[in-house]
């Protein structure tokens, strides 16, 4: 959204490629990714609406049985790679599907897994679970519909559902060490 011809790819055999020629050049960057096990699905490219050469990727590995989520951020481009999920609770259920960046705050991110929801105040340094009746389901696609704040949620089998009002979600963590808050 900030870079005309700017397009990253992903495959189903965990290849990552980009352009910043709109197609004409391409750059294979999966070699950069650090320990990123052979065969994951590049499930999700998110690239960021705030800084340049920001983009986000969610590997899914569990056909492989691997369950872990990885959850990868660059900052230049796919030169160097970070793991940003390492503290996502490891189950069955905790293979990545998506990531998502929050429109309105810098580094709110949002993880649908296959067995829920996360979010993380700073970048993916830190994950919470987000529940709010949500039953547990894997969670394959994350929308915020900008117009209304919602967060809009695609699950596999049982339908999608619509958090309303993502205000109060990022006043949360300044909540933290306040006796009381008002939302």
């Amino acid at each position: 959204p900030i870079e005309p011809g700017l397009i990253w790819t992903g495959s189903n055999d965990g290849q990552v490629q980009l352009t910043k020629d709109g197609g004409t050049t391409w750059t294979n960057v999966t070699q950069n990714i650090p320990n990123l096990p052979k065969w994951g699905t590049i499930a999700n490219i998110e690239v960021s609406r705030y800084k340049k050469g920001t983009t986000y990727i969610t590997v899914d590995l569990h056909q492989m049985g691997d369950f872990d989520p990885y959850v990868f951020k660059t900052e230049d481009y796919g030169t160097n790679w970070t793991l940003i999920s390492s503290n996502v609770p490891k189950s069955v259920h905790s293979f990545a599907h998506v990531v998502k960046e929050d429109p309105k705050r810098e580094g709110m991110l949002y993880l649908g897994v296959d067995n829920g929801v996360y979010i993380s105040y700073d970048d993916g340094q830190n994950w919470m679970r987000l529940r709010n009746n949500l039953p547990p389901a894997p969670v394959y696609w994350l929308e915020v519909q900008e117009r209304f704040d919602d967060l809009v949620i695609g699950t596999y089998g049982r339908g999608y559902y619509i958090l309303d009002d993502l205000g109060p979600l990022r006043e949360m963590d300044e909540t933290q060490d306040k006796e009381a808050h008002l939302f």
